[in-house]
């Protein structure tokens, strides 16, 4: 079964070097099919913190799978931020926002959720347009029912209680119910630093919190998610920073019945 270790948020500029080699040790014990990164490499878009994000790439012995977040695009150069918001991220990181990666059994599609600026005060807010939501149903449109659908993004398309002002993805009700009847198995984010999973119309959303760095929410350890099954079966386990090295803290089991995934074991975060 192909197994993918999922990471997120790594903020470099506020990394932590002893939490990353830690990962590091434990991942080369997981050995992945696939390291999927869910967004924000950089804390300020700088380009020093971008040569970081970029080492870092190149020492991955796995491959992966990578989509930018908000912090990926610059804070302070405004001009930068709303002329040329990704010309740091093409020349460093990959030319494409969107990847789209297909293995034996599993299609990727990445989803670029950050925008430079929205009609809203907390401009780190995502949006997916109708236009995105089109593309996805399109890129899976001729996938075969018996390989794992997945979407990359960095904004949630849910919350829980203690992270819900922060704001769920705008457009996030035409997406989901998009995703379902296009045969979307899971959503992989962000975002909130915050380790979680829920079902939401059938489709099985799981968030990564922040895998490195030191801007840890309240209660928050720095965290990764090891996720192994196909479009039948998975099982979703979190990793967490106990202080000398990451441990398997909790195990869920999700089961697709009747084209929706159900929960089988584990409990949903609230």
């Amino acid at each position: 079964m192909p197994r993918f270790v999922h990471i997120s948020d790594l903020h470099f500029g506020r990394e932590q070097p002893e939490v990353i080699a830690g990962w590091f040790k434990i991942t080369a014990e997981l050995q992945p099919d696939l390291i999927i990164i869910s967004g924000d490499l950089t804390q300020r878009a700088t380009d020093t913190e971008y040569l970081a994000a970029q080492q870092f790439l190149s020492q991955l012995p796995w491959p992966y799978f990578v989509i930018p977040g908000n912090h990926d695009m610059s804070a302070t150069d405004l001009a930068e931020r709303f002329f040329k918001p990704w010309k740091k991220w093409q020349h460093y990181i990959a030319p494409d926002l969107e990847p789209v990666l297909d293995l034996e059994h599993t299609r990727i599609v990445g989803v670029n959720t950050a925008r430079a600026a929205g009609f809203y005060f907390d401009w780190s807010r995502g949006q997916i347009s109708d236009q995105q939501i089109t593309a996805v149903q399109q890129k899976f449109q001729e996938t075969a029912a018996t390989r794992l659908k997945i979407v990359v993004a960095h904004h949630p398309f849910w919350l829980p209680k203690n992270s819900e002002y922060r704001d769920v993805v705008e457009r996030r009700d035409q997406a989901i119910a998009a995703f379902h009847d296009a045969g979307v198995d899971l959503i992989l984010s962000g975002h909130v630093h915050t380790a979680y999973t829920q079902i939401l119309q059938g489709v099985l959303i799981v968030h990564s919190g922040t895998s490195f760095s030191n801007r840890l929410s309240q209660g928050q350890a720095n965290s990764f998610n090891l996720i192994q099954g196909d479009h039948t079966h998975l099982t979703i386990q979190f990793m967490h920073w106990n202080g000398q090295r990451f441990q398997s803290t909790e195990q869920r089991e999700f089961q697709h019945t009747q084209g929706v995934w159900q929960q089988t074991a584990g409990l949903n975060s609230v």
